[in-house]
């Protein structure tokens, strides 16, 4: 089991798909990023060009989007668990395993009735804005990555929603994988994101 760890990203960096592997990939949860709108807010206030304020507006929906979806989802999922202690893809699977562990089919039930339903409006969402060519392939990421998290996670609760089910760590492992991926693929999608955000208004200047 690779390990995916998190530990002091800088705002905005980008990591790929070895780093999954390695176990060095950075994952945020859009510390940095606030410091990106705040600081176009700021240029706003002063008079800053057309795209200084486009790529603003961007990076407040975007970054509301993961808040109030993205994050919401995994503050549901893990019961109030503070996201910022998730070190590694390892630790989100050992929260996962625990839950289901220790609340069986209760679980899934919590997680189709109160979670999943959280994921929803993100891909509708994005679908509204309009994006620069510079983002397109990083927001197609995210858009991705947020299907492949809705199934896993569907998928994942399927399994548990069965009243013979004896949980067996090893055997969940096949379905608590994928939503440790596209929790990773999400965040790497974001980080690219907020890299060419802050870069866009930061030029503006």
């Amino acid at each position: 089991m690779t390990t995916h760890n998190a530990a002091s990203p800088e705002p905005g960096v980008a990591v790929d798909e070895a780093d999954f592997k390695r176990g060095r990939s950075s994952m945020l949860w859009g510390v940095g990023f606030a410091v990106v709108v705040g600081l176009a807010g700021l240029w706003h206030l002063v008079g800053g060009d057309d795209e200084g304020r486009v790529y603003s507006e961007l990076g407040r929906k975007i970054n509301g989007m993961r808040q109030a979806n993205f994050d919401q989802f995994w503050d549901c999922a893990l019961g109030g668990k503070n996201l910022r202690e998730l070190k590694s893809n390892t630790d989100l699977m050992e929260q996962l395993d625990g839950h289901a562990a220790q609340r069986g089919r209760g679980y899934a039930v919590h997680l189709r009735e109160a979670c999943v339903g959280r994921l929803t409006d993100i891909e509708p969402m994005l679908d509204t804005l309009i994006i620069p060519n510079d983002l397109k392939a990083d927001v197609d990421k995210l858009k991705a990555a947020t299907s492949k998290l809705r199934g896993a996670a569907s998928a994942y609760v399927s399994y548990l929603d069965n009243p013979e089910l004896k949980y067996d760590s090893e055997a969940a492992k096949q379905y608590i994988e994928p939503i440790a991926r596209a929790w990773f693929e999400f965040c790497q999608a974001h980080a690219a994101i907020n890299k060419i955000l802050k870069a866009r208004i930061d030029g503006s200047h």
